[in-house]
């Protein structure tokens, strides 16, 4: 368990990862969501070097930067609320981040919870977001 953080680790305040993670909106990534969500618009599929990505592949890169977090295993994500700031183009790259703004005990079982921002190489934020978990167990 020493690569996993405990929850007493874990603080209000915390930053995770220290540094932000990079993800690239590549033609690859989005066409592989598209394909995972049967998805056929053709706004994501435009061939004129303007091509979007949905903006639920938020899914994708906040599987990596809850990752990041070093929660032990067996943990659930309670719920989630996300805004996104504009439309992403495919070929950006984005810096995720998060912070854990609260943590507390319900029902026997503890809480964290994390705000995060997707922001572009030039720092516009293009999605914020929180994500409630309940963490794994320590042992």
């Amino acid at each position: 368990m020493a690569d996993f953080k405990r929850y007493d680790e874990v603080a209000i305040g915390d930053l995770y990862p220290p540094e932000p993670l990079r993800f690239e909106v590549s033609a690859a990534v989005v066409d592989g969501f598209l394909a995972a969500t049967g998805n056929d618009d053709p706004r994501y599929r435009s061939a004129d070097g303007s091509r979007r990505a949905p903006s639920m592949i938020a899914s994708v890169y906040l599987i990596d930067l809850l990752n990041a977090r070093r929660s032990p295993p067996g943990g659930i994500h309670a719920k989630q609320a996300l805004r996104f700031h504009r439309p992403l183009a495919v070929g950006e790259t984005l810096k995720i981040q998060a912070r854990i703004v609260d943590k507390y005990v319900r029902k026997e079982r503890p809480y964290i919870v994390s705000s995060f921002e997707a922001r572009s190489e030039d720092g516009t934020v293009v999605a914020s977001g929180r994500v409630t978990s309940i963490w794994g167990r320590d042992q």
